[in-house]
């Protein structure tokens, strides 16, 4: 009997206690590593104002609890299993890149985070800051991302939309703009409920007869909840490449990959003599 209930015992040792934790960040593109805890409540709060209503997080596994103009409580309804990361996506409302605060949620055998105080990195102060705040060197996409160009003063094209997409994916009419030794698409996506979490990988842009050497892929979240705006970067198409073409989107692992057959890209500037 004594045995038997020595042997109980053994196998009803309680779960090692969770030591809160408080954290700060410093937002720089990455996935930032939150460890949580079923039990306990992670409270998040940014130096800028998010977009409470466009977060985005698996609502099977976590529970938001509030959203404030700053802030978000977080509560686990279980746990991740050793080596898995759970996403959770905080867009931001300053208009500042990068547009949205990533992070990957994990289990810690021995910590919690139930204070996390995330912020952005100082900005250089230059001589230049106040007269010329566009004086750091911005890729295609931050720069119309920014509002620092738009089709205005530049050449543009369009996305054209398509009677069907294959998978359930939508798209908006999109923009297309050209630059001396650059091309950028700009194009947002509504993806199909069952993959309301897609972001591409990747991408290509290709016509009939060429392609356009693909440099960057920039994502953010679309004008509405469940968008995602999607920004292609390009070197310039060879001449022979025409106009028309087709952007294929790579979807992550297990997701699908999406393409729109209707990119326009505007023709090269004749220069005069």
């Amino acid at each position: 009997m004594l045995l038997l209930l020595g042997g109980t015992l053994a196998q009803a040792q309680p779960a090692p206690t969770r030591e809160p934790r408080r954290r700060s960040f410093t937002l720089t593109g990455s996935p930032l590593e939150a460890r949580i805890a079923q039990g306990f409540r992670t409270s998040i709060v940014f130096g800028v104002p998010i977009q409470g209503e466009a977060v985005e997080v698996d609502t099977s596994q976590i529970k938001i609890v509030d959203t404030g103009k700053v802030s978000i409580i977080i509560e686990p309804l279980s746990e991740p299993r050793p080596g898995e990361r759970w996403t959770l996506r905080v867009p931001l409302a300053d208009g500042k890149a990068p547009a949205l605060a990533e992070f990957a949620l994990v289990a810690h055998p021995s910590e919690v985070d139930t204070d996390i105080n995330v912020s952005r990195p100082k900005e250089p102060e230059t001589a230049c800051q106040t007269a010329c705040a566009p004086c750091a060197a911005l890729s295609p996409a931050d720069a119309v991302t920014s509002g620092f160009f738009n089709d205005d003063g530049i050449q543009t094209g369009k996305v054209l939309t398509v009677p069907s997409t294959a998978g359930g994916f939508e798209f908006h009419p999109g923009v297309t703009y050209r630059a001396a030794n650059w091309v950028l698409v700009d194009v947002e996506i509504i993806p199909p409920p069952e993959h309301s979490t897609w972001r591409p990988t990747g991408a290509t842009l290709t016509s009939k007869t060429g392609e356009a050497r693909v440099r960057a892929v920039k994502v953010q979240p679309g004008n509405k909840p469940g968008r995602v705006r999607v920004l292609v970067e390009a070197d310039v198409p060879p001449p022979g490449a025409g106009l028309r073409f087709a952007l294929n989107l790579h979807g992550p692992e297990g997701a699908p990959s999406f393409s729109i057959p209707s990119v326009i890209l505007p023709p090269a500037k004749e220069h005069k003599p």
